[in-house]
């Protein structure tokens, strides 16, 4: 910390892997006003399912290669240096390219404490918590998933299947 900055080194950021997500900034580290995080995708890797947070904005900066983007029902590729910024309530989902991995830069403002939640990641997506505290765990933290065909039927004609 320096002087009511937060300032941390890459040597020092938190990572979980299973997604490569470091940890960059939470919302006690700023004073409420955004969180930060860095997430790395291989080619056509899955990022999150369609979601909506109500409390706050997600921005996204595309450092490099491409993410494939579901924002309320439209599908968008964002190439390197694209950036985009989801306003609460709106739907969105997104996963590196299938033909090329995204290493992306992503924030929540106003900041919400969620570095425990990406902590809990691993295992909430290999399904070894029970579904009931999946749920609690979701609305905690100000996660709450929607249907979105158009995002599933994009997914199926991108992986081949």
């Amino acid at each position: 910390m320096v002087d009511n900055a937060w300032v941390v080194q890459a040597e020092d950021v938190e990572r979980v892997t299973e997604p490569d997500l470091w940890l960059l900034a939470d919302s006690s580290h700023t004073g409420g006003m955004l969180g930060a995080n860095r997430l790395s995708l291989e080619a056509g890797a899955a990022g999150a399912k369609p979601h909506f947070h109500q409390r706050s904005a997600e921005a996204f900066y595309v450092i490099s290669g491409a993410l494939r983007m579901l924002i309320d029902t439209e599908l968008v590729t964002v190439g390197q240096g694209g950036y985009v910024v989801i306003p609460p309530g709106t739907p969105h989902a997104f996963a590196a390219a299938p033909d090329s991995p995204a290493d992306v830069l992503i924030t929540l403002a106003p900041g919400v404490e969620r570095f425990a939640y990406f902590r809990m990641l691993p295992e909430i997506l290999n399904g070894t918590l029970p579904e009931d505290e999946v749920a609690r765990i979701h609305q905690r933290f100000d996660v709450h998933f929607v249907d979105r065909p158009e995002w599933d039927a994009d997914r199926r004609s991108r992986s081949g299947a």
